[in-house]
C-alpha cells in the first residue's frame, strides 16, 4: 500500500545541491574571501594605533556632605552645580586655560558627572589627549565644589556650634551654683535643727538644689541633642584621588580589528554572490 504522502527525498537533494553550489561559489573566489577580512583587519589596525589620537580619562569621587542643604546636598543639584558656567569658568581660570577654548562649553565637552547608584556621591569624569590636563582638571573641579560647598558647611556647623558652648557654660555655671547650694545644705545640717532661721534656710536650699537640678537635665538633653546634631553634619569630602587610567579609553587595537574581520567578511560574501548573479544572469546590451 503506497501512502498518499508525497516523497520528501527531492527535497533533501535539492537542498544538498544549493549547499554544494553555495560552497563552490566561495571556493571560486576563496582568495577574496580571505584577502578583503585581512586587509580590513591591518587597515583597523593601522587607523588604530597611528591615526586614532589617544585620550586618557581620569577620574575621581566625592561624597556630599549631609549638613541639609537644599543644592550642595542634594545630588541632582549638585551635578548642575559641577557642570554650571560659572564653575568652569573658574577652573579654567585656575588651570590657566582661558586662552585655549573659546567657551566654557567647550571645555565641558569631555566631562561627565555620574551619579553612584545607592550613594551621596558623585563621579567626575574627565577625558583628555594628555593625561595629566585630565587628571588636573578632575582636580581642579572637586576642589572647586569643595571649597564653595564647605562654605556653606561652615556656616552651617557654626550656629549649633555656638549655641552649644553657651548650652555648656550655662550648664558648669548651674553646675557650680548646684554644688554651692549643697555645700551650704550640708553646712545648715551641721547647725542647730531647731532654730526656725536656719530651718528657713534650710528649706530655701531645698528649693535651690531642686531648681538647679532640674536646670541641669533640661540643659543636658539639649546639650546631648545639640552634639548629636553636629556630630551628624558631615562636610563634603573626595573619597576617591583622581588618578588617570594607564590605557586609552579610545583606542581599543583588538576589538577594532575583530570588528572589521567580521565586516570584512560579510562584504566579500556579498561580492562574492553578486559576482556569481551577474555571471549566469549578464546584462543584456541593447
Amino acid at each position: 500500500m503506497t501512502s498518499g504522502l508525497p516523497s520528501q527525498e527531492p527535497f533533501y537533494y535539492e537542498d544538498e545541491i544549493e549547499l554544494r553550489e553555495i560552497i563552490e561559489i566561495i571556493r571560486k573566489r576563496i582568495w577574496l574571501v580571505v584577502l578583503l577580512p585581512l586587509v580590513a583587519a591591518l587597515v583597523a589596525f593601522g587607523v588604530s594605533k597611528y591615526v586614532i589620537v589617544p585620550e586618557y580619562e581620569a577620574s575621581t569621587q566625592i561624597a556630599l556632605g549631609t549638613f541639609g542643604h537644599e543644592i550642595y546636598g542634594n545630588l541632582a543639584a549638585s551635578k548642575e552645580i559641577l557642570v554650571s558656567r560659572d564653575m568652569l569658568s573658574q577652573v579654567l581660570v585656575d588651570l590657566r586655560l582661558t586662552d585655549e577654548y573659546r567657551s566654557t562649553e567647550d571645555f565641558a565637552g569631555p566631562l561627565s558627572i555620574e551619579e553612584v547608584r545607592g550613594t551621596r556621591m558623585l563621579s567626575i569624569k574627565y577625558q583628555h589627549s594628555d593625561a595629566a590636563r585630565a587628571k588636573a582638571v578632575v582636580e581642579a573641579v572637586a576642589a572647586r565644589f569643595l571649597e564653595q560647598s564647605n562654605a556653606i558647611y561652615a556656616q552651617k556647623h557654626e550656629l549649633p556650634a555656638e549655641r552649644l558652648a553657651k548650652l555648656q557654660d550655662e550648664y558648669a555655671g548651674t553646675l557650680d551654683a548646684y554644688q554651692d547650694s549643697l555645700d551650704t545644705l550640708v553646712a545648715l545640717e551641721a547647725m542647730e535643727s531647731s532654730d526656725a532661721a536656719i530651718l528657713i534656710a534650710r528649706a530655701r536650699v531645698l528649693d535651690h538644689l531642686a531648681a538647679d537640678r532640674s536646670i541641669l537635665l533640661s540643659l543636658g538633653e539639649e546639650i546631648h541633642t545639640t552634639e548629636m546634631a553636629l556630630i551628624s553634619m558631615e562636610s563634603t569630602v573626595v573619597t576617591d584621588q583622581p588618578a588617570v587610567g594607564i590605557d586609552p579609553v579610545n583606542v581599543r587595537p583588538m576589538l577594532n580589528v575583530a570588528i572589521a574581520l567580521v565586516l570584512g567578511g560579510m562584504v566579500a560574501l556579498g561580492i562574492v554572490f553578486v559576482q556569481e548573479y551577474f555571471e549566469k544572469n549578464p546584462l543584456e546590451s541593447r
